[in-house]
């Protein structure tokens, strides 16, 4: 490569600092598995940009079809990468699909009928295609935040680019139709390559791709970035005892189920454990805490994926269940109360058991989360008073006291 053409290398030099980036952040965040679908994006960009520059291997032919599967590979990874991040299954294939497509008619247009412009649209094109496939797939993704609005319109521009850049860049470069010619009419090939990397087309080429490049693996990075922190902050709304959301987790979710009116409607199960000061007296805290993880397994097990579930403090669990009315609330406080009873405990005497009160409440026109904790916090009280063990609804003949009993059982400590 002459000294004049040195600048060509920022690119795939760029793009190998890219790479280690992405690299070193996988290493520090080795729960984020797209991660390494970027590094290998970046990677493979920089190798296939130097097997192109420095001719490795040899010869026009077999150059161009080597970059070019360096080059697809490259963007299916950045592609799956982001699918990945989305959680998108099942796009694997159409990125197969139209990988192989380019990859044929490159194919066919390099070793049966050369011409080298229809090689330029199909590889141009096509990578267009799989940057507006992503594009598409994350505006269809559920999340709506601004990272997420960045990256949309990161890969819908990057995708369009290569449509519009190579469209007017080609018209620019008249010279690049007849270079097939010149190959077959024997011209000497340093005159062929000068010039094609002295058209407008592959100077414009270059260019775009390495600030083009830079805002998608920055937009990456952010995103990333903002991975981690919404990370951080669902670890601080957890209760680390039980697995599930602390009081702050489930105010911020169930404010959100509050105020979308999809979700109606919402009930409301408050479970406070019986007796619990006495199991922590008798038998220690660590036993305590094993009551206590247990219960949360218990409504882990329960709740439904919509479902928002919580240690609202001490022994006091809290479930709220978006599109479920009274009875069907009161069904699952039912299953979950009658599941605790049956449940053995390593830590506690042979035939102790433990049990839990209810309060069963479906959330009326305009209450706020307070007053709906409030009202199903009476019902449990309620329970208490009534001899534990049993399920309080706030309405007549909604299941109420399902599954009550007369006594206290076990040991006197149930």
């Amino acid at each position: 490569m002459s000294e004049g053409r040195l600048y060509l290398l920022a690119g795939p030099a760029v793009s190998l600092i890219v790479a280690c980036v992405f690299f070193l952040v996988w290493l520090h965040h080795r729960e984020r598995r797209y991660v390494p679908f970027f590094a290998v994006a970046f990677g493979a960009y920089a190798i296939a940009a130097l097997s192109q520059l420095l001719q490795i291997p040899p010869g026009v032919g077999i150059n161009t079809m080597v970059s070019a599967l360096i080059y697809t590979f490259g963007i299916f990874c950045l592609v799956e990468g982001v699918m990945a991040r989305y959680g998108k299954a099942g796009a694997a294939p159409v990125l197969v699909v139209v990988s192989v497509l380019i990859l044929g008619l490159l194919s066919y247009f390099m070793f049966v009928e050369r011409n080298l412009v229809a090689r330029i649209y199909v590889q141009n094109f096509g990578y267009g295609l799989m940057f507006l496939f992503a594009a598409v797939q994350i505006f269809a993704a559920s999340r709506r935040r601004t990272v997420d609005r960045i990256l949309f319109w990161v890969f819908l521009l990057f995708g369009l680019h290569f449509f519009v850049r190579t469209v007017v860049t080609m018209s620019l470069s008249p010279e690049l139709f007849a270079l097939d010619r010149m190959r077959v009419n024997g011209a000497a090939p340093d005159a062929i390559g000068r010039l094609f990397t002295g058209s407008p087309f592959w100077q414009v080429l270059n260019f775009s791709l390495l600030v083009s490049g830079l805002l998608v693996a920055l937009a990456l990075l952010g995103a990333i970035a903002v991975d981690a922190m919404d990370d951080l902050k669902r670890q601080g709304g957890i209760d680390p005892l039980t697995g599930l959301a602390n009081r702050r987790g489930f105010d911020e979710r169930a404010r959100e189920l509050l105020a979308d009116a999809a979700r109606h409607p919402l009930s409301l199960v408050y479970c406070d454990i019986d007796r619990f000061k006495t199991i922590n007296d008798t038998f220690g805290h660590a036993t305590g805490d094993l009551v206590l993880a247990t219960v949360g397994g218990l409504i882990a097990r329960l709740a439904a994926p919509g479902d928002v579930a919580a240690r609202r403090g001490g022994e006091e669990f809290v479930m709220l269940l978006p599109g479920t009315d009274l009875q069907d609330a009161c069904g699952f406080a039912e299953r979950m109360r009658s599941d605790l009873r049956a449940t053995a405990f390593s830590m506690l005497p042979a035939g102790f058991v433990v049990t839990a009160s209810f309060g069963v409440a479906k959330r009326r026109r305009g209450e706020d989360l307070a007053d709906l904790l409030h009202r199903a916090d009476e019902l449990v009280y309620a329970a208490k008073r009534a001899g534990r063990d049993r399920i309080l609804a706030d309405a007549p003949g909604a299941a109420a006291d399902a599954g009550a009993l007369a006594s206290p059982v076990g040991h006197g400590m149930a």
